[in-house]
């Protein structure tokens, strides 16, 4: 199952859904995401900076639901656009002269909304797609950035209440196998699969295991989610200020706080 690694590209008119219910920004920024793609006849993938089409979606079948944007392909590939990795990434857009369309990007993905039947053989008449996509990305990155830092904020008393606790609660079998299962896939260099496992870890319980974040840190530091490993490592150290690896904790919060948007 593939996600954001791939360029995606579109020009125009897609059959998309996605949930009614239109109660915030975030959910209209989502709406109009989906009325982009609505417009769009062909979506061709490629890898990162090559011109190698490896993947065509299936138009009719692909879909924006509340999370995510997924691309069923003619192959069988079902490719996951999550909402949540742009959080991530420095977002921009740029002007292809020659061709005479723009280009939004973030982390590995490239997507180009366009107007025009004719995209391949000529340029398209732009109206302003590509733009209000970049816009609507802004706002939804905005959205879950501030709900991220809202997290933190929670998670501070939590973590000073741990801190009190003579006696500190066990890490269940159900998260040791967890952590033995994430391990593995970490060591295959499968580093998606072992955040997800993970995340399963601080979902049984926030504060058995706090090596479980510092562990998400490094992880998310891996796929150069920079912001996700400083957001991780921050409460690593709510957890553990005084653990030995505390300075090079915060250290390497430093050093990920430069990298973010590179």
């Amino acid at each position: 199952m593939k996600t954001i690694r791939l360029i995606i590209i579109l020009t125009i008119t897609l059959f998309t859904h996605i949930a009614p219910a239109q109660t915030n920004e975030m959910d209209k920024a989502k709406a109009d995401i989906a009325e982009l793609i609505k417009e769009t006849i062909k979506i061709y993938l490629r890898q990162p900076n090559t011109n190698n089409y490896i993947y065509k979606a299936d138009a009719k079948r692909s879909e924006v639901f509340e999370d995510r944007i997924e691309f069923r392909c003619t192959n069988g590939e079902n490719i996951k656009v999550y909402f949540t990795d742009i959080m991530d990434y420095q977002i921009l857009i740029g002007h292809d002269e020659t061709n005479k369309f723009d280009r939004v990007f973030f982390g590995d993905l490239e997507i180009v909304v366009s107007g025009g039947n004719n995209w391949f053989s000529g340029a398209p008449e732009y109206k302003g797609e590509s733009k209000q996509f970049f816009n609507d990305l802004i706002v939804i990155q905005s959205q879950l950035v501030g709900k991220r830092n809202e997290k933190l904020s929670l998670f501070v008393p939590v973590a000073e209440k741990y801190r009190l606790l003579e006696v500190k609660p066990p890490i269940s079998e159900e998260q040791r196998e967890y952590i033995v299962q994430a391990n593995s896939f970490n060591e295959e260099k499968n580093y998606p699969k072992a955040i997800e496992l993970y995340k399963k870890v601080i979902e049984t319980d926030q504060t058995s295991y706090p090596a479980a974040y510092s562990n998400l840190a490094l992880l998310s530091a891996q796929l150069k989610s920079f912001n996700a490993a400083v957001f991780y490592m921050k409460m690593y150290l709510l957890l553990e200020p005084d653990a030995s690896d505390a300075r090079s904790a915060q250290d390497k919060i430093y050093e990920w706080k430069a990298r973010i948007g590179k």
